[in-house]
């Protein structure tokens, strides 16, 4: 079963060789419902994002469901993606896709050693995660990565897993494919967005990612250039999150790093949010870390031309997803 990539730390895991990504980025939107592109090149010590273009999608088309769910009309959003790469100027055969991180949920898992068969490391993890989450594991297409075991964890593996709807996956990849674009690299906007954030971190140190959505926010914490915390809180139907409720994951969120990295200070505590959110988001991470939040501006990123796109809740993920190494 072809497997979602998780980006560079999973070389040791695969044994792959990485490669640079295609300077092509496809992202899937759910609210709005809208599919978008970024078109990068490098230049110097960093891309040149020269191209973005956005295509609102007919209502309905994406399915809602607690992991996404598959394409109500497989052909209609077929349709869709080859009119969208057919106006895009040049030709854009490989690419790299970021999608929703309700679609593409991530937990960690702690393992023994896993075998080195493909299938046989599917097995393990498919009964493990049966274990965890309350969705069907046959019917997912799962990847992992190993990471930093944490000092009193009881295996000798730490595992990054992220896993999302096969069939849903399929149905994209297929539609691209019809439109004559390969998609080597399927991943979530939050680790996305810390792809092209990491080199703000230091050799030691920890670093924070608040990202909202709509819908949705994620936190997630990374050092020596990797995830080592990912939470990621919907919302119910919809509605507002509950300002007592956010402050309550926010502390339990602190509590767990003081716990399992007292040694490391936060360095960094980026927020990605819309323009509407963000003064209410930074007076919530002021009250509950000991740490400045930064809202994303132009200097966090490895960009040589000023910023393409509405706001860095858009542009980041773009940019990180061709910057990855898969």
């Amino acid at each position: 079963m072809k497997s979602i990539k998780l980006p560079s730390w999973t070389e040791s895991l695969l044994g792959l060789d990485p490669v640079a990504a295609p300077p092509h980025v496809f992202a899937l939107d759910t609210i709005p419902s809208r599919l978008r592109y970024g078109g990068f090149h490098h230049s110097g010590p960093g891309f040149v994002y020269e191209n973005s273009l956005q295509l609102e999608l007919p209502d309905g088309l994406l399915a809602d469901g607690p992991l996404g769910a598959p394409l109500r009309d497989p052909a209609a959003f077929g349709d869709e993606v080859k009119r969208f790469v057919n106006s895009i100027e040049g030709p854009v055969e490989a690419a790299s896709l970021v999608v929703p991180d309700a679609w593409l949920r991530l937990l960690f898992i702690e393992s023994s050693e896993l075998p080195a068969r493909t299938r046989d490391r599917l097995d393990i993890l498919r009964w493990k995660l049966k274990r965890l989450v309350p969705f069907r594991v046959e019917d997912l297409r799962i990847s992992a990565t190993q990471v930093e075991t944490f000092p009193d964890q009881e295996e000798p593996q730490r595992l990054l897993v992220g896993f999302a709807i096969e069939t849903l996956m399929a149905q994209i990849e297929d539609a691209f494919a019809a439109a004559g674009v390969e998609l080597g690299c399927i991943i979530n906007s939050t680790l996305a967005m810390v792809a092209s954030l990491k080199h703000n971190a230091g050799e030691h140190g920890l670093s924070g990612l608040v990202a909202v959505y709509p819908d949705a926010y994620t936190l997630c914490f990374f050092r020596h250039h990797e995830p080592v915390l990912y939470r990621f809180k919907s919302s119910a139907d919809g509605h507002p999150m509950r300002p007592d409720s956010v402050l309550r994951d926010l502390r339990l969120t602190t509590n767990f790093v003081q716990q399992h990295f007292a040694d490391a200070g936060l360095e960094h505590l980026f927020l990605a949010a819309h323009q509407d959110d963000e003064a209410r988001w930074l007076g919530w991470l002021s009250e509950v870390f000991e740490a400045r939040p930064e809202p994303l501006i132009f200097e966090h990123f490895r960009l040589t031309r000023t910023q393409v796109g509405p706001s860095w809740l858009e542009t980041a993920p773009l940019l990180g997803a061709a910057s990855l190494e898969v």
